[in-house]
């Protein structure tokens, strides 16, 4: 079932240690379920500016067991990069302590680029009506005199 949604399917062990792949993530990053095992592969896929973060948030939720979230770049096996929400629950066993962590990986690069275009947008709305009210306010003084 993992292999026809289409988020990247990954699973951990308690630890971090990545043991699971699903065929997405091979076809995504080029990489093999042996080339992607361990606890710090997945992070050198990551665009330089987001592996710091992406370590410390991931490093986070190990230590506090809470759930996992972030937003990163992944570079594709043609070298490209595109912007992914990492997601991440933990499974408990019966004695309530954590037995492995589920995780996907879901392509938000088309949703990020309308927010980048909508914030850029703003700021430029928000330049126009700055400059139309300092029209207005000279106006007005113009008119006084």
């Amino acid at each position: 079932m993992a292999d026809v949604i289409p988020q990247l399917v990954w699973i951990t062990d308690s630890k971090g240690f990545h043991t699971y792949f699903n065929q997405r993530w091979i076809d995504f990053t080029g990489y093999t379920l042996t080339d992607s095992v361990g606890p710090n592969m997945w992070n050198n896929l990551l665009y330089s500016d987001d592996q710091q973060r992406a370590r410390e948030v991931w490093g986070r939720s190990l230590a506090t067991e809470a759930d996992y979230s972030i937003e990163y770049r992944f570079k594709a096996k043609d070298g490209s990069y595109r912007w992914f929400l990492g997601q991440a629950l933990p499974r408990r066993g019966d004695d309530k302590q954590i037995i492995a962590w589920f995780g996907t990986c879901t392509d938000v690069q088309e949703k990020r680029q309308m927010r980048d275009h909508l914030e850029a947008s703003y700021a430029d709305l928000e330049a126009k009506v700055v400059f139309r009210t300092l029209d207005l306010e000279w106006e007005v003084q113009a008119l006084k005199q």
